[in-house]
Order: C-alpha cells, then sequence, then structure tokens
C-alpha cells in the first residue's frame, strides 16, 4: 500500500516562539532546532524529535508538506533531512516540484478562481479600506491568490470582526480565517484539499494521511484516510472533529512531536489502525 502523508506546517510540526506558549511547557532551548530563519530572526523551530523523525519520513519520501505559506516563505525553511520532491504551498494555489512551481496546477487553480470568486483586486481594495479603519497593523497579499490582515497583539474585538468579515467573504465567493493574529481572505475555490488529491493522484498513492490545526486545514482532514489535529489552534477551538481524525494528548510544540510519531506509525513503522476514534 502507497501511503503520502500531507501535512500542515506551522502550528502543527514546526512553531514560532508564541505558539509553543500554547503546551503546558515550553521545551528547553537545546531541544529546539530553528528551520525558519531570515536574517538575523528565528520564526520557527521544531524539536529535536520531531526534526529527527521528519528526517526519516522525508528520506522514505512519503512527506509533502502542504501549508499556507508563500513561496518564498516556504522555500526559506530549513526542513531536516532530504527536501520533500512536492510541496503544496499558497494553500493549494501553487504545487512545487523540487522548489519550481507547476504551471499545469497553477493554470486549473486559476481556472477555478475565476468561476467562482470575487476577483482578488475587489477583495484586496475591502482589505485595504479594514486596515485603514478597523485597527489593522497590515494588509498584505500572497501573490495575487489571497491576503492577509494582521495586528500587533491578539485584540479582543478580532474574533467578532474575523464572523462579521466571513458574512461579508462568503457573498462574494470568498472564505476567512483567523489563525493567531493574521485574518486570512481566500477564494473558497482555493483549498488544500484539492491539491493533495492531485498530489496523491500524481503519485499513485492509495491512501492518505493528514494533519493540521487550522480551519484552512478542515476538507483535507476530512478527505484524508486518516488524520490528526494538536489539541490547540482553529479546529480545536472549533470542536472539529471527524471519525477517522484523532486529536493529540498534548499542545503546542510537545503536539508536534505526538503528530510526527503518528505519521511514522502509518507509514515508515509496522502498519498500525488508521487513528484512534
Amino acid at each position: 500500500m502507497s501511503t503520502v502523508i500531507a501535512t500542515d506546517l506551522d502550528g502543527t510540526v514546526l512553531f514560532s516562539e508564541r505558539a509553543m506558549a500554547a503546551g503546558a511547557t515550553r521545551p528547553d532551548p537545546a531541544d529546539l532546532v530553528p528551520v525558519d530563519i531570515d536574517g538575523d530572526r528565528t520564526y520557527a523551530y521544531m524539536t529535536t524529535a520531531t526534526a529527527a523523525r521528519w528526517a526519516e519520513l522525508a528520506a522514505a519520501g512519503v512527506v509533502v508538506p502542504a501549508t499556507t505559506r508563500s513561496v518564498p516563505q516556504y522555500l526559506r525553511l530549513r526542513l531536516p533531512g532530504r527536501a520533500p520532491s512536492l510541496a503544496i504551498v499558497c494553500n493549494g494555489a501553487r504545487l512545487l516540484v523540487d522548489g519550481e512551481s507547476d504551471p499545469v496546477w497553477e493554470r486549473q487553480v486559476r481556472r477555478n478562481m475565476a468561476a467562482a470568486a470575487a476577483t482578488f483586486d475587489a477583495v484586496w481594495q475591502q482589505g485595504v479600506d479594514w486596515h485603514g479603519r478597523r485597527g489593522f497593523a497590515a494588509v498584505r497579499a500572497v501573490e495575487d491568490f489571497f491576503l492577509y490582515l494582521t495586528v500587533e497583539t491578539r485584540e479582543a474585538w478580532l474574533p467578532d470582526f474575523a464572523a462579521e468579515a466571513g458574512e461579508w467573504a462568503g457573498a462574494c465567493g470568498w472564505r476567512v480565517s483567523l489563525q493567531g493574529r493574521k485574518l486570512y481572505l481566500l477564494p473558497s475555490s482555493l483549498d488544500k484539499a484539492a491539491a493533495v488529491a492531485h498530489v496523491a493522484e500524481r503519485l499513485a498513492a492509495d491512501r492518505v494521511v493528514a494533519g493540521g490545526d487550522s480551519l484552512l486545514d478542515a476538507d483535507m482532514l476530512r478527505a484524508a484516510d486518516a488524520a490528526i489535529r494538536p489539541a490547540h489552534g482553529e479546529l480545536h477551538l472549533t470542536g472539529f472533529t471527524v471519525p477517522h481524525c484523532r486529536t493529540t494528548a498534548s499542545a503546542g510544540a510537545a503536539a508536534g512531536d505526538e503528530i510526527v510519531r503518528w505519521y511514522g506509525e502509518q507509514t515508515i513503522d509496522r502498519p498500525t489502525s488508521t487513528a484512534s476514534r
């Protein structure tokens, strides 16, 4: 049986300083491996246990990152072991093949976006308006696929605004996702699940294992044969559950250890049941 692991990155297997605080204890600095470094700043880490298991999965050629990160944000990562030959970035808008964007997949994505949603420019203008009127620190585009607004600190008004923005976006064929200090706006047609299905077909895989922590991962987890989510993040806060998806016992970086260990049990190690119910 051929298995592919489609995994979200941030908040699932790698963690910022802020995200590590979701756990009961913060890992010792000696137990952290920097994996996202830009200039003199480190943005994210793996634990040493997660890094070692990730390297095993990468060597086996079974892991496919599935991230909302932009192409530059993904390519600057120093993931342990062999670089995955395939990576889903921009929330499924781009499929990287040995670091290069697949033009065939991009054309399909753009056709789907054009058929089902308001234009990026129209939503960008609304985002700029919200940035000016609602106290956001910045508004940024990920190419011309989607955008996000950020606040300096998580404000009490943000969840209510996210619900308001969600109603506006839904009427336009877009959706919102609130992740920490970032409020994403994406076309509803832009989803990791479709990209994962394409990758599984491309690799002739007959089983998909998936993991993620945000609402942007929900459809990917639903579509998988077996799935896992951490006991933190958007999915945890909203009580996300499907029969084949398990929840980690731990939160924060310890959940990342648990998730990558479970990935190994599904692929490299002796086969086990697909998931704890």
